[in-house]
């Protein structure tokens, strides 16, 4: 199964193995999992007040209607916290699946095990996500990004500031001044392990700012975000999926649990059932003892004929009523259908009409060819 992050117009897919746990990056395009941007986001991660979660939904829905009105929002439990996720005003285009920019970063760390940062450097904004014991621990959004820093280079010719920041990054005291007071909003401390994200790690001389950086084997700095989201099947975290649902992921999984073992259970005990209980054996057996006892009767309605009969001595009913009809049959007549209940057997069919006067017949109806369908009726 393919799974493309999407974070604006930058792409990135993985291929996760359907026998195995594997992965690995792809250039094919799958299921679009799109990020919604930091700034349109809120995330909270605190104590759960119910470890039930329907009256966790509840509690929190009321918060999120209170502060935000009507917005998309899902919430998660992860052992003793509660996860709660919010977006909006973003447009789900094309896109199989969201994923919220800040859950995005912070399973990049997640797949590579360990505890840190992200500092994601963008073009109008900076995000720093925090993660402690495989978690997200906190986070911060600043609307400053690249292009504040080329306001600081040239505020009259943009491209020019641009042009500038790429060849000279932190030489020049605007950007390094700038950056710096990025980082000291978003509160960044400068011994905390930090994974460079964005179009904004690969300024010139950023990288002397920090003691400790984590590496990412798996993409470009600008692709992080898409990356992330890619891996929102592959790899397992306690983060709100924004799936419409009323039960918690652990009672989805036993929901699953059991109607897997009651399909199975079903099953077996139908196919035993059928196994061992099955009526075909059991009328082969009365086809042949009943074959033995009375080897010239006709193996028709076999249960009927020993119904019917009242002692050894007295003869099987069927067997006369059908001896008596074919006294009266002629190759000119055709046979629908025979009923046998009690001491009467009902034969339905169609023939000449001279034939068919001659049956003395219980009812006739004159068919558009001009023979007679008829019922016959056999006391």
């Amino acid at each position: 199964m393919i799974y493309t992050g999407v974070d604006g117009k930058k792409y990135f897919s993985v291929n996760k193995s359907l026998l195995g746990r594997g992965w690995s990056p792809t250039q094919k395009l799958g299921k679009k999992i799109c990020v919604v941007p930091s700034d349109r986001c809120f995330v909270k991660v605190e104590k759960a007040l119910s470890q039930k979660f329907s009256d966790l939904r509840d509690y929190y829905q009321l918060e999120v209607s209170e502060k935000f009105g009507q917005v998309e929002w899902d919430v998660s439990l992860h052992g003793d916290l509660a996860i709660l996720g919010v977006y909006k005003n973003f447009e789900e285009e094309d896109c199989w699946d969201i994923d919220l920019e800040i859950f995005s970063l912070a399973r990049v760390l997640h797949l590579l095990g360990v505890d840190g940062c992200v500092l994601d450097l963008g073009r109008r904004k900076s995000t720093l996500v925090c993660v402690e014991g495989g978690i997200l621990s906190r986070y911060r959004v600043l609307l400053r990004g690249g292009d504040y820093l080329n306001s600081l280079i040239d505020p009259e010719e943009p491209q020019r500031a641009e042009k500038l920041k790429i060849e000279k990054g932190l030489e020049l005291k605007e950007v390094e001044d700038g950056l710096r007071g990025i980082l000291s909003n978003l509160r960044v401390d400068a011994n905390t392990p930090i994974l460079l994200s964005g179009g904004g790690a690969k300024l010139k001389g950023l990288r002397r700012l920090f003691s400790r950086l984590i590496e990412n084997p798996y993409c470009q700095p600008e692709y992080t975000s898409a990356f992330g989201a890619s891996l929102k099947y592959v790899v397992k975290t306690p983060y709100p999926d924004f799936v419409k649902r009323e039960l918690s992921p652990q009672e989805l999984r036993w929901a699953g649990f059991s109607l897997v073992g009651g399909l199975l259970l079903f099953g077996l005990a139908y196919f035993g059932t059928e196994r061992l209980w099955s009526v075909e054996p059991l009328r082969e057996k009365e086809k042949t003892e009943f074959k033995k006892l009375f080897p010239n009767a006709p193996l028709v309605g076999v249960r009927e004929q020993v119904l019917s009969k009242a002692s050894k001595e007295e003869s099987f009913q069927l067997t006369q009523k059908l001896y008596e009809l074919s006294t009266k049959l002629s190759p000119d007549l055709k046979l629908y259908s025979l009923e046998f209940s009690k001491d009467s057997l009902l034969v339905k069919g169609e023939g000449k009409e001279e034939v068919v006067r001659g049956l003395s017949p219980k009812s006739v109806k004159k068919t558009p060819s001009g023979t007679l369908e008829f019922e016959l009726e056999l006391r």
